[in-house]
């Protein structure tokens, strides 16, 4: 039963995947149509990251005791309506709290499918099943990208309809072919305003979770500041159409993708979780300063697959690491880490988004900066897994 479950989710990841990353490559064309500043880009990501930040340890904790299939189908379906709000709206006040909104529903779909896959794998396969997560939602993203700049290249507004259409279809999808792995307890949840007092989380955290949880922000940031700024460099300064984008990040996508096939299993089995932790994070600060620091495209368009490849490895072995330091509730400590990759792309978009008129490589300079900080306190602070 394990199996098949096992096989549903990474078929199903694929194609939401897909979904979540249609709307990559026509926004920036949104923007532009709607004559709003560069700035709004690092706004819009930054809104959709504080519904991630408040709502993900509600959705973890609730599917803790409620089931986690229920929230998966809410999130996924939440985030389609929001979508198409999004590529309808015409009043940036209005676009925001559609992200907000957007960023609370698909944190519940994020966090859970975390959760269930944790549920259904034991602590020898859950690395190489993590692996495959990652792998197929790197393609799936890839994809995405892919059919939403060609869906988007004459008008963006046709890459939103078809991707609440798909939202719906595949939440649908969920309902039908997961099974429950949670029975359901007869205990109330409390989730009020007690699960924005982190004191909640003292049981679970200690010194070790909480050094992942920092570096975890601080990824965050960087791949953040890297990804809200990409696509809107590639069509605003670079000047290459909608097409283009979606092309170049579903071979980047590609690129990731083997790379969790072929390189993550073998991590597994030569380094240990905090050696290629350590040197992950170093690669992925290299080849982000050679992002930044490249004037020739072959090299700059070369470093940012590089980045994506190793980024999408960084991914599994993270979660990995969580969860193995993790004794239980594993929804809630699943929301608590996307809380932390929350606040991270929050500060990282603003960030991005305020920096980027005075100089448009300086997103990627910054997040170099912040991936050799944590590189830093990897080769000073000892992390302890089991």
């Amino acid at each position: 039963m394990k199996k098949k479950s096992v096989t549903s989710l990474l078929i199903l990841a694929l194609l939401i995947q897909l979904v979540l990353n249609m709307a990559h490559p026509v926004t920036p064309v949104l923007i532009r149509s709607l004559g709003l500043p560069s700035i709004m880009f690092g706004i819009f990501f930054a809104s959709m990251s504080l519904g991630n930040f408040f709502f993900s340890p509600i959705w973890g904790g609730l599917s803790d005791t409620k089931g986690r299939v229920k929230f998966l189908v809410l999130g996924l379906f939440g985030y389609g309506v929001s979508q198409l709000g999004f590529g309808f709206a015409t009043n940036p006040i209005l676009i925001v709290i559609f992200r907000i909104l957007g960023g609370a529903f698909v944190t519940s779909y994020l966090t859970v499918s975390l959760a269930y896959l944790t549920d259904i794998t034991t602590k020898d396969n859950r690395l190489k099943i993590m692996s495959y997560y990652a792998a197929v939602t790197t393609i799936g993203g890839s994809l995405g990208s892919l059919l939403g700049g060609i869906l988007g290249n004459t008008n963006y507004k046709v890459t939103f309809v078809w991707q609440f259409i798909l939202a719906v279809i595949l939440s649908l999808a969920l309902y039908l072919v997961l099974e429950e792995t949670i029975q359901k307890k007869k205990i109330k949840a409390n989730i009020k305003l007690n699960t924005f007092s982190f004191s909640k989380y003292k049981d679970l955290l200690n010194k070790n979770l909480l050094v992942v949880m920092i570096l975890i922000m601080m990824f965050f940031f960087s791949s953040t500041s890297y990804n809200s700024s990409i696509n809107y460099y590639i069509e605003s300064i670079l000047n290459l159409p909608p097409t283009f984008n979606g092309v170049f990040l579903s071979i980047a996508g590609m690129v990731g993708f083997l790379a969790n096939i072929i390189i993550t299993p073998i991590i597994g089995k030569k380094f240990t979780k905090e050696v290629s932790f350590k040197y992950i994070t170093l690669i992925l600060a290299l080849s982000m300063m050679l992002v930044g620091l490249s004037k020739n495209l072959v090299i700059f368009f070369g470093a940012i697959i590089l980045f994506v490849a190793v980024a999408s490895v960084y991914v599994p072995v993270q979660q990995n690491i969580v969860s193995t330091l993790a004794k239980e509730n594993y929804g809630t400590l699943m929301g608590l880490q996307n809380s932390a990759k929350a606040v991270g792309m929050v500060i990282g978009s603003l960030f991005a988004g305020a920096i980027f008129d005075f100089g448009e490589k300086l997103p990627f300079i910054a997040s170099a900066i912040m991936l050799f900080i944590g590189f830093v306190i990897l080769m000073k602070v000892k992390i302890e897994v089991e």
